[in-house]
């Protein structure tokens, strides 16, 4: 049998903080101690933090760079559907073409690409009317 736990809301969100304290001590970004006391080094140390830093993107460039991503996968999965309608419209010929054979048996073929045509029926409607 599971035991009730009173907890308020000031006692959950201490809980969380210390949690979030805990991960977050192993994510140093920089530690005092690692640069060197001497005038030279110290500045050296610094140079190549700041370089770090400079480094990192802002929010702003990594939204700009997931839009871009977004736009480039949007162009492939436009490229596929078209593709995918080029090549039913492809078999529904060869299916026509197959047809006209008097002893080859097509019955379970033109039903499942009634069937599939059926599925894909609106899209095609939809990639051809863009088409035109």
């Amino acid at each position: 049998m599971a035991k009730k736990i009173k907890l308020t809301e000031k006692g959950l969100t201490n809980i969380i903080k210390n949690i979030l304290e805990q991960e977050l001590e192993d994510e140093t970004l920089l530690d005092i101690d690692d640069i060197p006391e001497t005038g030279e080094g110290e500045e050296d140390a610094i140079q190549d933090l700041e370089d770090e830093m400079e480094q990192i993107l802002s929010p702003e460039e990594i939204l700009g760079l997931m839009e871009e991503q977004i736009v480039q996968l949007q162009g492939r999965v436009q490229y596929m559907e078209e593709l995918n309608a080029d090549v039913l419209e492809f078999i529904s010929y060869l299916m026509t073409d197959l047809g006209r054979t008097p002893e080859i048996d097509l019955k379970k073929s033109k039903q499942k690409l009634r069937a599939l045509e059926t599925r894909s029926g609106r899209e095609i409607f939809w990639l051809k009317s863009r088409r035109l």
